[in-house]
């Protein structure tokens, strides 16, 4: 609706008595005035109803682009940027080629002309447990899940797809194994640790190797011969690859067992402890290749 308010299109037929205009500018002003008063007074309102109006035509009119059968509505950037399933709902385009939504699979299926678009099972898989659950397609042919065993065989009609056990890495083992004897054996070894070395020591003061040896495992309830290379004997010989905690090492001049001459009890880690020869004390040393020992036993 328009009302009109410039001076050449009022009708002044209905300007008050004694408001004819002469024709100047001020005088039709005058009159214009008195017009709008007049038709106001007699319609009261009639201004702000159509001003109203027509503000609401407008609201709806603007707001239409984004009503739409209830779907979702987003720019393109909000959109997945694909046409399908995101994991929560199914996007496509408009045939304005707007983005919009649906959680819907038959309104999707409509808009797009599609029969398939259905959300996927994790990574594709096959029907059955894919380590965390069990999918499975329903009635409508779309994917479905559940942690439930007795859901997943009531809806698929199957045996049992009892998820399988996954193999356990095996224990790890401890880097210095030994039995509470060996443990036994090593303490008393280590406490004797700064003492000097004496020649057929067999302690508390001072120790030679063998007697070192004999005295510890003695704590431990293993009884050895006196000397190194008899304590040789007395032990199960075994390679460097089994070598472990507690193992006995022996050191040959001759390379044969009859020339052992030395031992020390290993520690691990390469490490092992001895007492040396005169002038030393009783010590934790490392083994090297220029003096590596030439006979392993285990007690």
């Amino acid at each position: 609706m328009r009302i009109a308010t410039d001076p050449d299109l009022i009708d002044f037929s209905d300007a008050p008595t004694g408001q004819d205009p002469c024709g100047c500018p001020p005088c039709r002003e005058e009159a214009r005035r008195g017009v709008l008063a007049a038709r106001e007074e007699a319609e009261p309102g009639r201004i702000h109803r159509a001003v109203r109006a027509t503000c609401v035509a407008t609201t709806v009119l603007a707001g239409a682009g984004t009503v739409g059968l209830g779907l979702g509505a987003a720019n393109a950037n909000a959109a997945a940027g694909s046409q399908g399933w995101d994991g929560s709902k199914y996007w496509f385009k408009n045939a304005s080629g707007e983005w919009r939504y649906t959680s819907h699979l038959s309104v999707y299926q409509s808009r797009t002309g599609s029969s398939s678009g259905g959300p996927t099972n994790s990574g594709g898989i096959k029907q059955g447990w894919d380590g965390s659950r069990y999918w499975f397609k329903n009635a409508a042919g779309e994917w479905r899940w559940t942690s439930h065993l007795s859901v997943y065989n009531s809806r698929t009609g199957g045996g049992s797809q009892q998820p399988q056990p996954q193999p356990q890495p095996p224990a790890p083992q401890p880097s210095r194994p030994g039995s509470s004897s060996v443990e036994a054996a090593i303490s008393y070894a280590t406490a004797q640790l700064g003492k000097p070395y004496i020649w057929g020591g067999n302690g508390p003061s001072g120790y030679d190797c063998s007697g070192l040896v004999q005295q510890a495992y003695r704590r431990a309830g293993v009884s050895l011969p006196r000397v190194a290379d008899d304590q040789y004997a007395a032990t199960t010989p075994v390679t460097a690859g089994q070598l472990r905690r507690g193992d006995l090492l022996f050191w040959s001049d001759s390379g044969r067992a009859s020339g052992i001459h030395h031992v020390g009890i290993y520690l691990g880690d390469n490490t092992f402890l001895e007492a040396a020869r005169p002038g030393t004390r009783i010590r934790i040393s490392t083994l090297s290749q220029g003096y590596f020992p030439t006979h392993l036993g285990r007690p």
